[in-house]
């Protein structure tokens, strides 16, 4: 496993940091997120995380093929992906990265600090269909596709 402080060339397991855009401005900062710009996928869904207890951790699930852009919105939290081949930790800190997340891609959140807001940005709306909640399924739906794209 590899741990690692995000900068904007970082990637692991397939992810990567996204370096958002930065409007700075002494009355406070600006960050903006646009489909199709500065992520491959457009919104069709935003969700955030917060009061996450201190000790508990989120995910723990992969999805089919939704993607993900998984920003820190405030405090601060890792994020552990694994591609069924390598796994990577990201501790994310700073507004203005996100780590993008390609479908097949488990993943799991935690270490939150308090006050923390996970804020997510998904490719496909809610659907329990498109999860992987078991790693042994994750894994078998994992080599099924790359089977199929050979």
């Amino acid at each position: 496993m590899t741990d690692w402080n995000p900068h904007p060339e970082g990637s692991g397991a397939g992810c990567r940091i996204v370096d958002l855009p930065r409007v700075t401005d002494p009355r406070g900062n600006l960050t903006f997120i646009e489909g199709g710009s500065q992520i491959p996928f457009d919104v069709a869904r935003v969700y955030y995380l917060y009061d996450v207890p201190g000790g508990e951790s989120r995910g723990g699930h992969a999805h089919q093929n939704l993607q993900q852009l998984i920003i820190a919105a405030a405090g601060s939290f890792d994020v552990i992906v694994d591609d069924g081949t390598e796994t990577s930790r990201f501790h994310l800190n700073r507004s203005y990265y996100g780590l993008l997340l390609p479908r097949l891609t488990w993943r799991e959140l935690g270490n939150f600090s308090t006050g923390s807001v996970c804020l997510v940005l998904a490719s496909l709306p809610y659907s329990e269909d498109d999860y992987y909640r078991d790693y042994g399924d994750f894994l078998a739906g994992r080599r099924a596709a790359e089977e199929a794209a050979r």
